[in-house]
């Protein structure tokens, strides 16, 4: 399944920072900042707002 990141689209799989997992759920943090709750391996809830997303534009 390619689940993606619900903020920026990113693949779910292809996350670049340490996951820790808890049986079947997976917490993940996406390279847009968001962490993600990913659970058989979809996105069931996200925690915060990209990183990208907290600052101004020039």
């Amino acid at each position: 399944m390619n689940t993606r990141c619900p903020c920026c689209g990113w693949p779910s799989a292809e996350h670049v920072y340490p996951v820790s997992s808890h049986r079947s759920v997976d917490y993940v943090r996406c390279v847009c900042g968001v962490w993600m709750v990913v659970e058989a391996g979809l996105v069931v809830a996200t925690a915060g707002v990209s990183g990208s997303a907290g600052f101004a534009s020039p």
